[in-house]
């Protein structure tokens, strides 16, 4: 499998944003995962530290979604770049 140039020239925060970004865009674990080459454990290691951290939750349906901290972090984020 061919590694995705993209994915792999991020630093740790930007990693984070990015799938932090992705999951406030509705996507699905598996459809990060994609752009991660299929590595589906390397993303839920990710969100797992997004949960720890108090930027995503998994709510009521299993879904899980950005917190008002991640929407937070995003801004800076963005604003930093």
């Amino acid at each position: 499998m061919r590694k995705n140039s993209y994915i792999s020239g991020l630093t740790e925060s930007q990693t984070l944003a990015y799938v932090l970004r992705c999951i406030s865009e509705g996507k699905s674990e598996e459809q990060i995962a994609e752009r991660f080459d299929g590595d589906t454990l390397l993303v839920n290691t990710w969100i797992d530290a997004l949960k720890q951290i108090h930027y995503v939750v998994t709510n009521n349906f299993s879904e899980v979604v950005i917190t008002s901290d991640g929407k937070n972090y995003l801004q800076k984020f963005d604003s930093d770049r």
